[in-house]
């Protein structure tokens, strides 16, 4: 009885990915969408939840402000280094947004 309590944690080993493999995830992904939420959850480490959360308002210049994070914080900044491929996703999906 006492041996099932006490039994020690088997260790979980996490295998880690190549950047050279998320790359080629990311660029042989089509549509851009997926594209760029691929890309805000691997460059930005962005949670899913918080990349479907995004609207147009969330976006200023190169930063991304998250509302409501797992994290526990109201809000958290992330930084971009490329806005372009945010720009089209977003006019794409909302008529008559600019950046």
């Amino acid at each position: 009885m006492l041996r099932k309590l006490f039994r020690p944690k088997a260790n979980v080993h996490w295998d880690n990915i190549e950047k050279d493999t998320v790359d080629e995830i990311i660029f042989r992904t089509d549509n851009v969408r997926n594209r760029l939420m691929l890309e805000l959850m691997a460059r930005g480490g962005m949670r899913v939840s918080e990349v479907q959360k995004l609207t147009p308002a969330d976006i200023l210049d190169r930063k991304l402000i998250l509302n409501d994070t797992k994290s526990g914080k109201q809000q958290e900044l992330i930084f971009i280094s490329n806005i372009e491929n945010l720009a089209l996703w977003a006019r794409s999906q909302f008529s008559g947004f600019t950046i």
